[in-house]
């Protein structure tokens, strides 16, 4: 069947609000956000489908002082149109991006409109020049692609989820220490009453040749796993990789040994014309695209096996500022 999908984004900052005392003293919290407006047109050949969502964004940062650092993220979200109409249990659909702890909370229910609001950032940071000690709800970004990121083990997501940037987080502990000039050790886990659905893993990270370099291994949920990644520049071209592999500890019978590796090419132009290409190989996908396959998964809790689930997968992209506030895509 033929589809053709529309999408018209229209976004409002909210500028920061800054606190600051009379006296001039530096300002130790902020507050910020944004408001954007998505209208979605799915034209096959028997239906047109026509959906709108409305995306909110609040950021709360708070710095007691130099060393210590809170922040408080939430986003809230109204859809409606025919998908909602369509689907009764819409609500949990979308619900997807929790981790350990339940922070959000959707209704109504088998309506014509649904809001999902979500607390999808929450910690507290303690860091000095050489260590950084986070707890809570974070963004755990392994991945150094643009597109397809295989070491991004603890916050996997889809780039056709477009309309969240952010990304979603992971309750967890992480540690870090530097230890030079690009180079540091990280080590994370997850919380979580089942140990087969954990992820704890170290990174090394380092610089070699102008290229940054970095490797890991661990565990991410049912899977032992070990990874490389670099990012570095062919001339003047950026050139990004990442490899993982993945081998199941349990449920053997169901889980296939599996190779997940991406490559990325993208350059500038001085006209500001924009180019990139990225690849990603999936040993355990599928040779063959069919009806059947969910290509777009944007709206599940992924896992770095989840990302393609064919063999091969590319990605073409190509943009250029036609003027400062329209940019062709």
């Amino acid at each position: 069947m033929l589809r053709y999908w529309i999408f018209i984004l229209f976004t409002i900052a909210i500028p920061s609000i800054y606190a600051q005392k009379e006296s001039e003293e530096q300002k130790n919290w902020t507050l910020s956000g944004y408001v954007k407006d998505m209208l979605t047109i799915n034209i096959a050949e028997d239906s047109t489908l026509v959906d709108n969502l409305i995306h909110n964004r609040l950021n709360f940062d708070w710095y007691p002082d130099d060393q210590w650092h809170f922040q408080f993220e939430l986003r809230t979200r109204l859809f409606y149109g025919s998908l909602v109409k369509a689907i009764p249990n819409y609500g949990e659909f979308i619900d997807q991006n929790n981790d350990y702890f339940d922070f959000s909370f959707y209704g109504p229910k088998n309506e014509s409109w649904l809001f999902h609001t979500m607390i999808d950032r929450v910690y507290i940071e303690w860091y000095n020049e050489k260590w950084e000690v986070r707890a809570g709800r974070q963004r755990i970004n392994w991945g150094v692609n643009l597109i397809w990121n295989p070491n991004d083990i603890f916050n996997t997501y889809s780039f056709f989820d477009f309309d969240y940037e952010e990304r979603p987080g992971s309750d967890a502990i992480r540690i870090k220490r530097y230890l030079g000039f690009a180079s540091s050790l990280d080590i994370a886990v997850t919380v979580h009453d089942n140990f087969d659905e954990m992820v704890m893993a170290g990174m090394y990270k380092f610089n070699k040749k102008g290229y940054d370099f970095q490797v890991f291994a661990g565990k991410a949920r049912q899977d032992i796993t070990i990874g490389l990644g670099w990012a570095g520049n062919l001339g003047n071209a950026g050139f990004k990789s990442e490899i993982s592999y993945f081998k199941p500890y349990t449920n053997k019978k169901l889980f296939n040994n599996a190779l997940l590796a991406s490559i990325s090419v993208d350059y500038s132009f001085e006209n500001s014309l924009y180019l990139h290409g990225s690849y990603l190989y999936n040993s355990d996908g599928d040779k063959e695209l069919s009806s059947e396959l969910p290509i777009d998964n944007s709206r599940q809790r992924l896992t770095v096996r989840d990302l393609s689930p064919l063999t091969h997968s590319v990605f073409l992209q190509s943009s250029y500022n036609i003027h400062p506030l329209l940019i062709g895509d």
